[in-house]
């Protein structure tokens, strides 16, 4: 093993509690993952570990899906923060500790107050809020406390809203938790946020509704780079029914302004989330044929997965787009199970196959995902 690679092991120990010294470590390990829908199985992670004859070179994807769950963007950035001794995991494990026992025992205030003194030790205790919203779902009558708590904190408040609540949930929490504990103490772009975020709901929910001209939004008003690109991202929806002549002045006039947005950004993340909501949008209004002449999207498109992995969520509906395109044979493809919730899909939805079975027909229905697309990343 590299170094690198003792290190990241030593990490996984201390986020785990999970010794990785024998292979039932390893399964153990295997099946922790595998509930946080990331699916390494424990044969690769004995591999990895040295406890395995076979030795094979890991693949860089299953490396950054390993340093993903420890809070880092992918592996290099891992080994390059490890090596300057600037590990963004140092959580204290007392902490850890007692906000997995806190939820074990369904001590929900103590397990927020937990959670939000990790976040303020480090960022990356983001990685546990799947396991803390996963909790607080289960009972929203019991939560309720431990959710007001969550929003009404300035250190947790963007952590809540922007990682711990997944977009599209089956039961519609996020919108039920949005309503009652985000938009009473919201500021202005809080509340542009939700209004884009609502409406976007409604819209996919009544697909078959007759196309009507789009919401006019004026850009200049919405706040920043993300509202604007989900103002974009909207508008692209709701050409999914407009009669073909329609839809493909307007798609062509959105995919200007993607560009323009995009021209328009200061960093990375900003560029992607332009560009990987541009996509979603294309690709839900099944609109791709009208995009492929604008030589500009179309190479920043290819620019964004020539880049280290730094956010699925855009650059997966991105890849799909190219490939619809047939412009991608020579991109890295990546896993379903490395992708976080957009609204195509769910965190409880790739948890594992037998749930995406069991919920293939409510994503066709509900949100005119075609099959195809659903099993794209197998």
């Amino acid at each position: 093993m590299t170094e690198e690679i003792i290190l990241l092991k030593q990490e996984l120990q201390k986020r785990t509690g999970i010794s990785l010294d024998t292979v039932l470590g390893c399964k153990r390990l295997d099946a922790w993952l595998k509930l946080r829908g990331v699916y390494i199985s424990y044969s690769t992670l004995s591999r990895i570990f040295g406890l395995s004859t076979l030795v094979i070179k890991p693949r860089e994807r299953t490396l950054d899906e390993l340093a993903a769950i420890l809070g880092y963007p992918n592996f290099k950035e891992f080994a390059r923060l490890i090596s300057l001794g600037n590990s963004n995991t140092n959580i204290p494990f007392d902490l850890q500790f007692s906000f997995e026992h806190a939820l074990s025992e369904r001590k929900f205030s103590e397990a927020a107050s937990f959670y939000l003194q990790m976040i303020e030790h480090s960022s990356s205790a983001k990685v546990f809020s799947k396991d803390l919203s996963k909790a607080l779902y289960k009972d929203l009558n019991e939560s309720k406390k431990a959710l007001s708590q969550l929003a009404s904190s300035q250190v947790g408040r963007e952590a809540f809203f922007l990682t711990f609540i997944d977009e599209d949930d089956l039961d519609g929490n996020y919108r039920k938790s949005l309503m009652e504990y985000f938009v009473p103490n919201a500021s202005f772009d809080e509340k542009q946020f939700v209004d884009l975020y609502l409406m976007r709901k409604d819209q996919l929910c009544l697909n078959q509704l007759k196309w009507k001209e789009s919401t006019v939004f004026d850009f200049k008003k919405l706040n920043n780079i993300h509202l604007k690109a989900r103002a974009l991202e909207l508008i692209l929806i709701q050409t999914k029914n407009a009669r073909i002549k329609q839809r493909k002045i307007e798609v062509e006039k959105e995919t200007e302004r993607a560009f323009l947005l995009f021209c328009d950004c200061s960093n990375r993340f900003e560029e992607l989330a332009v560009l990987g909501r541009f996509a979603r949008g294309i690709l839900y209004a099944g609109a791709s044929n009208y995009i492929s002449e604008h030589k500009g999207i179309m190479k920043a498109m290819i620019s964004m997965l020539n880049q280290p992995i730094i956010d699925f969520e855009f650059q997966i509906p991105i890849y799909a787009l190219l490939n619809q395109l047939k412009t991608s044979n020579e991109l890295l493809i990546p896993q379903a199970s490395s992708w976080p919730n957009a609204y195509y899909s769910s965190a409880v939805f790739l948890l594992n196959k037998e749930q995406r079975k069991h919920n293939e027909l409510f994503f066709q229905s509900k949100l005119g995902i075609h099959k195809s697309f659903l099993y794209a990343y197998e």
